[in-house]
């Protein structure tokens, strides 16, 4: 049985409100594998690669943020019990921009187009900067306190200094004026990945990992410190870059810094997982498969950095640099937001057709129960197809040659899982539908 008690129910948003995100977010995935396609497999050379760069915005922004910011106009009313500000008309306004801005700007990037880039990137930065300030609002209106709160508000000021980053690189690509230092680069990733989007997993994790799965709850004590040390030394990294900081310090300081946030990732996906295998039911579902592959890849991205730090000559340079951005964004975040998804959209589904029938005191009306919102069949063949282009693609890095059935696999994947989403959207409206003919 879920324990709903420590949720604010009343104040869940329309369902639309974070579905618009979560329903079309995979079709970026689908994007994503077409643009990498078209590219082929010389697009793998370097991870400096105009391609390359590109196409992982199509990623990142269009499918991991997408999501995230869903989940967000979710949780920040039910969990912080802090509704966003104006919610319909904001969500409504950041999901256009962002969903009309990722491609333009990502496409842009392939096609080393300025003014796609321009424009694209105006249109990201309003949609980010439009969700990062009503839910910092939300956020300091909140009379919750926790773990979770806490890392969902580092991880939107982590999103706020990546999009700042963006923008300062974007207007390198752009020449407008000022230089495109490349060591921007690597702030711009550490903050996007493992600020924003890491710590938002994390915060998110606190509260569905122990709801949805059936787990104790995190120790409080790893729980509570997490997000204030990674968010601590990437400020304390950033500051070295940025500050006329000795080369031999710099170097000190970046080694330990970096050390520690490998040990807090790979500690954050171990307690994960040692909570799981602690699950009241012992057959995991298919959210908890999701869920396991994304832990296991973090500590494999983990692993891998390890091992560039043994490599100094090949380093961030080589493929070992694409090595870990598979594994952390399609390994880690891709997956784990899978999981998430296929949870939430049913239990949304779920919430609001109860909701209605309350309102509506139509007790005759049927609301079909989570499990039968997508169907089991279609979420475990999505399941096979997702860790099938996993391998797939970390096959391709070193055989560049599999690099399009990879991306097929991808495509697919990603395809059916919007098809998925859709599925439970269409069982909303078909019970609505029915309750209607009910009392008609």
């Amino acid at each position: 049985m879920i324990n709903l008690s420590r949720l604010s129910l009343d104040r869940t948003p329309p369902l639309w409100v974070p579905l618009q995100f979560m329903a079309v977010a995979p079709l970026f995935g689908v994007l994503f594998a077409g643009v990498m396609i078209l590219l082929g497999p010389q697009v793998l050379v370097s991870r400096w690669m105009p391609g390359m760069i590109g196409a992982a915005h199509l990623l990142v922004l269009g499918y991991v943020a997408m999501v995230m910011f869903g989940a967000m106009q979710q949780m920040l009313p039910v969990v912080a019990g802090s509704p966003v500000p104006r919610g319909a008309i904001t969500s409504r306004l950041s999901f256009m921009l962002l969903t009309l801005g990722t491609p333009l700007l990502g496409i842009g990037l392939v096609l080393h187009r300025p003014f796609w880039i321009a424009v694209g990137g105006v249109l990201v930065l309003g949609s980010l900067g439009l969700f990062t300030l009503t839910a910092l609002i939300a956020l300091a209106r909140s009379q919750a306190r926790g773990p979770t709160t806490q890392a969902m508000t580092l991880a939107v000021i982590a999103l706020l200094v990546t999009a700042a980053l963006g923008g300062w690189l974007a207007g390198g690509h752009l020449g407008l004026g000022w230089p495109l230092p490349r060591h921007m680069t690597d702030l711009h990733l550490a903050w996007g990945l493992l600020g924003w989007v890491a710590l938002l997993v994390a915060g998110a994790a606190y509260q569905v990992v122990p709801m949805f799965q059936m787990t104790p709850e995190y120790p409080a004590l790893p729980a509570r410190l997490h997000a204030p040390l990674v968010f601590a030394i990437l400020a304390v990294l950033t500051l070295t870059v940025l500050l006329p900081v000795p080369a031999a310090a710099a170097k000190v300081i970046n080694m330990t810094g970096s050390g520690m946030l490998a040990a807090l990732m790979a500690g954050f996906a171990g307690i994960t997982l040692w909570l799981q295998s602690r699950r009241r039911r012992r057959n995991a579902d298919v959210t908890v498969r999701f869920w396991h592959i994304g832990m296991v890849s973090l500590l494999a991205a983990v692993l891998v950095w390890v091992v560039i730090q043994l490599l100094p000559g090949r380093g961030l340079w080589g493929i070992w640099a694409l090595v870990l951005a598979w594994l952390f964004v399609a390994g880690f975040a891709v997956s784990v937001i899978n999981g998430m998804l296929y949870k939430i959209v049913p239990f949304l589904v779920w919430l609001h057709l109860n909701q209605t029938r309350m309102r509506s005191s139509n007790f005759a009306m049927r609301v079909p129960n989570m499990h039968e919102v997508i169907p089991l069949g279609l979420t475990r063949l999505q399941l096979r197809l997702h860790l099938a282009a996993l391998v797939a693609g970390l096959t391709a890095l070193a055989w560049p040659g599999l690099l399009i059935p990879a991306m097929l696999l991808f495509a697919a994947s990603n395809g059916l899982l919007s098809w998925n989403l859709f599925t439970g959207i269409r069982c909303y409206r078909a019970s609505l539908n029915a309750s209607r003919t009910t009392t008609g």
